[in-house]
Order: C-alpha cells, then sequence, then structure tokens
C-alpha cells in the first residue's frame, strides 16, 4: 500500500512538471500526439494562413494583415500593436505571435521556435545635407557672413519622420560663441502639429577665402592658360600665407615647381616666362605721337614681360635699353632717341 502511494505522488509530480514545459516543448508534444484541438477542418485552414516574415507598416500600429497572409480580409485591419518609431525596427517572436493567433481565434501555430516577423515602421527621412542648410542660413541671420562652411558633430545624424508629417526643417534655437565659432541648435520639426519634435545638435563654423587652383596637372615649364585655373572654397585658417588670392597673377605665369591640383598655390612656384633670350633677335618698336620706327636688335639678356633689359641696335650698333613686351618683341624707352 505504501509503494501506491509513492508511485502516486511521482505521477501527481510529474504531471505538475509538464504543466510548466516552456512553448517548445509543448508544441512538440502537441504535433507527436495529434492533440492540437483543432478538427481537420481546422488544420487543413492552418496551411493556408502563412507569417509574414517581414513588414513594413506605414502608420502607429500593427495589424493581423501586417503578420499573416491568409486570414479572414475582416481581421486584416485589426490592430494588435503599436509600431515601432519612424525609421526603427522590432522583432515579433514565435511566442508573442501565437498568442496574438490563439486571442483572434487565428489558425495557426510555430512550426519552429525561430518563427518571428521584422516590423519596420517606414519613414521620411530628414539628411544632415538638409539639417546643415537650415544651420547655415540660421548663422546667416544670426550676422554671420558668408562664405562659410559648418562642421556638425553627429556626422551620421539622421531624422525620421513618420510618412504623413511635415518635412520642414526650423532652427528654433541658436547660441553662439563668436571668439570660438562653436554654436548649439536646437532644429524643430513637425512644427504647428502633434508631431513636433526638437533636436539639440553642436557644431562649429569656419569662415571660407577663395583662392585659384589648378583643374588639372601642369608640368614645369608651362605657360598657365586662363582654362588651367579656376577659384575655390577652403578654410580661411588652411590658406596659407604667401598663396595666390587673384586669379589675374596666374595666368601667362611659367610653373617652376610642379603644384598639385585642387590645392592653394604659391607664389614662390611660378614666375614670369622668359620672353626674350640672351643672344635672340628681337624687334625694337620706337612708337611716338608723330612716327613708328621699327628696327632690329640682339639681346643682352634674358627678359619677361615688364623687364627692362640691354639690346643692341643692328643698325646704329648702340646698346639700347627696351621693356620687353612680348616674345622677342621690345619697346624702345622714351629716353631713347639714339
Amino acid at each position: 500500500m505504501k509503494t501506491k502511494k509513492i508511485i502516486l505522488t511521482l505521477a501527481i509530480a510529474f504531471l505538475a512538471l509538464g504543466s510548466g514545459l516552456g512553448p517548445e516543448i509543448a508544441f512538440a508534444q502537441s504535433s507527436q500526439n495529434g492533440q492540437s484541438g483543432l478538427s481537420r477542418n481546422s488544420q487543413q485552414l492552418d496551411e493556408n494562413i502563412l507569417l509574414k516574415p517581414d513588414a513594413l507598416v506605414d502608420g502607429q500600429y500593427v495589424t493581423l494583415g501586417d503578420l499573416f497572409s491568409g486570414i479572414d480580409p475582416q481581421q486584416a485591419d485589426i490592430a494588435v500593436a503599436h509600431a515601432p518609431q519612424p525609421g526603427k525596427q522590432v522583432v515579433l517572436d514565435y511566442r508573442w505571435l501565437y498568442g496574438i493567433a490563439q486571442r483572434h481565434n487565428i489558425n495557426w501555430r510555430p512550426r519552429t521556435t525561430a518563427d518571428q516577423v521584422m516590423i519596420t515602421r517606414a519613414s521620411q527621412v530628414i539628411t544632415m545635407e538638409e539639417i546643415q542648410d537650415a544651420v547655415e542660413d540660421a548663422l546667416t541671420q544670426h550676422g554671420v557672413e558668408r562664405p562659410f562652411t559648418v562642421d556638425l558633430s553627429s556626422e551620421n545624424f539622421q531624422i525620421h519622420l513618420p510618412v504623413d508629417a511635415q518635412t520642414t526643417v526650423d532652427v528654433t534655437g541658436l547660441d553662439i560663441n563668436s571668439r570660438t565659432n562653436r554654436f548649439v541648435a536646437s532644429i524643430t520639426t513637425g512644427a504647428q502639429t502633434a508631431q513636433r519634435r526638437t533636436y539639440r545638435i553642436s557644431g562649429k563654423y569656419y569662415p571660407l577665402s577663395s583662392v585659384p587652383v589648378l583643374v588639372e596637372p601642369i608640368s614645369r615649364g608651362s605657360i598657365i592658360r586662363p582654362d588651367q585655373v579656376e577659384y575655390r572654397d577652403f578654410r580661411t585658417e588652411r590658406v596659407p600665407s604667401g598663396a595666390i588670392r587673384d586669379i589675374n597673377d596666374l595666368i601667362g605665369k611659367e610653373v617652376i615647381r610642379p603644384a598639385n591640383p585642387n590645392e592653394p598655390l604659391m607664389f614662390r612656384d611660378f614666375t614670369n616666362p622668359i620672353l626674350v633670350r640672351r643672344g635672340a633677335l628681337v624687334i625694337i618698336r620706337l612708337v611716338t605721337e608723330n612716327m613708328s620706327l621699327t628696327a632690329r636688335g640682339k639681346a643682352l639678356e634674358n627678359g619677361s614681360k615688364g623687364d627692362v633689359i640691354r639690346v643692341v641696335n643692328q643698325t646704329s650698333n648702340k646698346t639700347v635699353q627696351v621693356e620687353v613686351v612680348g616674345e622677342n618683341d621690345v619697346r624702345a624707352l622714351p629716353a631713347m632717341s639714339q
């Protein structure tokens, strides 16, 4: 009799433990025993109801139709959960899905513990470029002179808004430290709506200087043409002293040290090209109000445009000073009457 009581006690304990088994074991046992609690017709209906592995939702709620296909159309729009924030994702696992199915009398059950649905909330994205443009406009309105560029502290920062929200970006607050050029801006989206959101972002603005640069590599000895240079903006602090600021100071110059394209250019890397070389034959021009004379001469030294050099007049065999005006072309100075 005592032995029977022990056996009965163990059986009750086993049943108690069985009632606390996890869903994985419960599902396996139910499948093995064929005790699903559903009729054969219901089991056939299960085959038509499929779980959607991914769902993209626009609104604030997740519906049964976002989770299951093949359900009664009247059930498809029933909201069963809050959607994640715009641009965010959430995973609904097999336990939660099975509970929802039972609650709404949907004849579906997980096949494995890996069954899940990835919910993604659709959104409109306000990019960092849009935020930067708004901040630059606000800085200008607060007296910061252009040109300048803005460096925001969060390079990958984005704002995700609901698909039906206004996409306007307003700078509703701006604190500027004029000594360090740093600022803190309050960025507001969806102003004057229920979807209004405000974000704080910090950064720094940098004044810009426009200087000429080469648009292509140019070898030593080449003469700079107008189509080989253009203006480009650089942070003022990064433009070295001695850099060329006026493009007209560059055109027509000879390269004495090759320079990299798209970088500030230095006066020391360029010179006036030699238009008259020592020993070259030149045309000497003497122009006054009453006459214009030309003569041939021989250069005694090199000269660039605007340089004053000595040449020998081959007609009179006298040495005279002239100004270089072009290639092998010189102009007699007014003092020359010999």
